[in-house]
């Protein structure tokens, strides 16, 4: 769906919708469901392979061990008592395997994707529209769903994922951040273009106290999707003491 719209933007609008952080933000947050449908995929692939060849060897040891004499009903209550002693799901630790290169890569776009979808969705209804929309120009329904349903996107994706979402790495929300700013520095340096946003133009008086109030609203729409984090981790393991593990 988030690659149809953004086809649909493109042929409607034309490649030069790109030159908004809207858009880049837009196909990142694509990338990274297109990445994580990806991950899924192949770790269900993997899990029946596993489980198809856990099968095949339970059925080959029961034909190599010929007759099979069940346990008793002493010996089961035993064992039962023994494991229920020794053994307490909530205190058991929980050990995730070596995350990877690709893993860390996953975690990072979508840590970027939360700060710069809620600076995207908040700069446009809180700043654009009601105050720099020209008069003439009507919403219409690609530029209500590009700024919406990312987010709704992300966040459902947040309630069902487990990922960890460290505060340090807001550093590489910066980074985006910074790298759409430099890319229309240098565009701007070599050819005389509109600026796509009023408040980067730097011919403008206003245009550090523009660039110092864009950069402090980084810190909340970071922090604010990590208090979201927060939140579901809180609410689910208050609501499933005994299931929910939280990764650390």
């Amino acid at each position: 769906m988030l690659l149809a719209l953004l086809m649909a933007n493109a042929v409607i609008s034309g490649g030069g919708i790109f030159y908004f952080y809207t858009q880049w933000t837009f196909t990142l947050v694509t990338i990274y469901f297109g990445f994580g449908s990806a991950v899924s995929i192949d770790g269900c692939r993997k899990h029946c392979r596993k489980a198809c060849g856990d099968r095949s060897n339970h059925i080959s040891l029961d034909s190599e061990q010929g007759t099979y004499v069940p346990p008793t009903i002493d010996e089961i209550a035993d064992v039962s008592s023994n494991q229920s002693k020794h053994f307490d799901p909530r205190e058991a630790p929980y050990h995730p395997s070596i995350a990877g290169p690709w893993t860390y890569a996953f975690q990072i776009i979508y840590q970027i994707c939360a700060g710069a979808v809620m600076l995207t969705d908040s700069v446009f209804w809180l700043i654009i529209f009601p105050f720099l929309m020209p008069k003439y120009r009507s919403l219409n329904f690609i530029v209500v769903c590009m700024h919406s349903i990312n987010a709704v996107f992300l966040i459902g994706d947040t309630i069902l994922n487990c990922m960890r979402f460290p505060l340090f790495r807001i550093a590489y929300f910066i980074l985006w951040t910074g790298a759409f700013v430099i890319f229309q520095w240098i565009i701007h340096a070599y050819v005389n273009l509109w600026w796509p946003y009023p408040f980067l133009d730097l011919s403008s008086s206003y245009a550090p106290l523009w660039y110092l109030g864009i950069g402090v609203m980084l810190i909340p729409c970071y922090g604010i999707f990590a208090l979201i984090v927060k939140l579901k981790d809180f609410s689910l393991s208050r609501t499933f003491r005994d299931s929910y593990r939280k990764l650390r």
